[in-house]
């Protein structure tokens, strides 16, 4: 009786064992006879997407069952799996060492892409898609990533006190942590840049060119910080438009030295379907947006395409639209034109005087543009702002070598005959009026910037 007893333990075990065995099987983990090749690419053809990409395959449970990583655009991965339908997620940028990417046993649609302690994030992309494969099939899947975070592209403060030993600026409240699903988790952060001193003693300035951030969570806040000792002295804002992914942002701040600090910015858009650009002011007494401007896909992010300076809450200037070739504000009336609504007119003004920045005085293009974006931080002609770098179809149309209202309203400030600055479609270039000629960047000498203002028609 006793070795019976001992037996039908032991068959009851094996029982148990077999019966866990299938039970802890996972639908699509095995090797099926549906080929999937997967390849990524950008929503946008002109963007790169961010390698390496790690790819995870989930079954209609939910459970992972393959995670496997692309790090070039000629890479391809080819998926042995069984015929069902499977949820794709994709996570571009999250290098090796800055992120901890779940495994494929604990992996699932709400997994974490935690940042390490110490890194910093990288240009983050995500992507996902639905898959139904067939029995004894090949399916090729084109996987397209978007991007997940926005860069501070330039972030500069003027006038800080010589007392001062650090600046520093922060936002918050970011979303602390991307999802596997291409969401973010609901946690948030804050996040701080640190500025570097330039040569000029007052100047502070981010020098990296690789800045990113996760979105904000809700209306952000922008503060600058003075360290002095022991000693921080704080100037927070309210920014009055969300900071979204896939932006680009630019700011720049000038302190007064009356405990007031000043700050204007330019968020442009490299989105998918175009770019968008907003102008916004900050002063000790809040925050107030001045214009916001979609651009058709194929603008540049260096050349935002309705800047404005408004007498109106909308961002619209009063009365009617001045004429071509007539003064407005003390600035000169290049061009108007009905925007694509056809309820405003948008107006392109030249400012009035030239500024001197010649370009074989700078080893390379960075500095030169470093410059020039230095000399139009500081224009403010009245109430008109948004001044930029005129593109190639701008600057030619300056009028040159006829009597007109542009040599009475320069008041002798003619044209000097030099090589003026333009933004084309491979940079920064120069134009010289007097024979038409196209010339490279360092050959430049002058700059004429322009801006767009919106009339109500």
């Amino acid at each position: 009786m006793k070795k019976t007893h001992v037996i039908l333990t032991l068959l009851s075990a094996l029982t148990f064992l077999t019966s866990c065995e299938k039970s802890l099987e996972v639908a699509g983990a095995a090797e099926g006879n549906s080929l999937l090749t997967i390849y990524t690419r950008s929503d946008d053809a002109a963007s790169e997407v961010s390698y390496p990409v790690m790819v995870y395959a989930m079954n209609a449970d939910g459970q992972c069952v393959r995670r496997q990583q692309l790090v070039s655009a000629d890479d391809r991965l080819a998926l042995q799996l069984e015929a069902m339908t499977y949820q794709i997620y994709a996570i571009g940028g999250a290098t090796d060492g800055d992120y901890a990417m779940p495994g494929v046993a604990e992996a699932t649609a709400t997994s974490v892409v935690a940042l390490n302690a110490d890194a910093n994030h990288g240009d983050l992309m995500a992507g996902k898609n639905t898959v139904t494969l067939e029995d004894n099939e090949s399916t090729t899947l084109a996987l397209s990533l978007s991007r997940k975070v926005m860069h501070i592209e330039r972030l500069v403060i003027k006038n800080v006190p010589a007392t001062v030993d650090l600046v520093t600026v922060s936002f918050e409240p970011l979303y602390q942590s991307l999802l596997l699903n291409g969401e973010y988790s609901t946690a948030t952060t804050q996040q701080r840049v640190s500025l570097t001193e330039q040569s000029d003693g007052t100047t502070w300035q981010t020098v990296a060119d690789d800045i990113y951030m996760l979105p904000a969570a809700d209306v952000a806040t922008i503060t600058v910080h003075f360290h002095t000792g022991d000693i921080v002295t704080s100037f927070a804002y309210t920014c009055p438009q969300p900071l979204q992914a896939n932006k680009h942002i630019r700011i720049s701040g000038t302190f007064t030295g009356d405990n007031e600090l000043t700050l204007t910015g330019t968020i442009s858009g490299d989105r998918w379907n175009g770019t968008t650009t907003i102008n916004f002011t900050f002063n000790s007494d809040g925050s107030q947006t001045v214009d916001s401007s979609d651009e058709p896909a194929g603008g540049s992010d260096d050349e935002p395409s309705n800047p404005t300076g408004g007498q109106t809450e909308e961002g619209v200037e009063e009365g009617s639209a001045p004429e071509v070739g007539t003064a407005y504000k003390q600035c000169y009336v290049l061009s108007a034109e009905d925007d694509e609504t056809g309820e405003y007119t948008v107006v392109t003004l030249l400012k009035k005087h030239e500024t001197q920045i010649e370009g074989k005085q700078y080893e390379t293009i960075e500095e030169l543009e470093e410059q020039i974006n230095s000399a139009i931080d500081s224009y403010n002609i009245g109430e008109i702002i948004g001044w930029r770098i005129p593109t190639e179809d701008e600057i030619k149309m300056i009028p040159v070598g006829e009597v007109s209202e542009y040599y009475r309203f320069n008041s002798g400030d003619e044209m000097s005959g030099s090589y003026y600055y333009f933004k084309g479609d491979n940079g920064l270039k120069c134009y010289y009026h007097s024979n038409s000629l196209i010339g490279n960047w360092n050959l430049g000498e002058a700059l004429r910037p322009v801006t767009t203002v919106k009339f109500k028609k």
